[in-house]
């Protein structure tokens, strides 16, 4: 399914988690689960984008 929201749900919680952290604790950890959220957006999102031009998954090349 394309068109599904379930995929971005960590994405979403890292926002609502990161709203209530600077609202009510500390505004710099609340800024960075923010970003954290945006990066996982874009990664799921880079993700869904290799699944439909039937590419394999990015891997990472390992260190040794």
């Amino acid at each position: 399914m394309n068109g599904d929201w379930k995929v971005f749900r960590p994405a979403i919680w890292l926002g609502i988690l990161g709203i209530a952290v600077l609202l009510v604790l500390n505004v710099f950890v609340g800024i960075a689960l923010i970003g954290g959220a945006i990066g996982v957006g874009i990664r799921v999102e880079s993700g869904r984008r290799r699944a439909a031009r039937g590419l394999p998954p990015a891997r990472r090349p390992r260190r040794r």
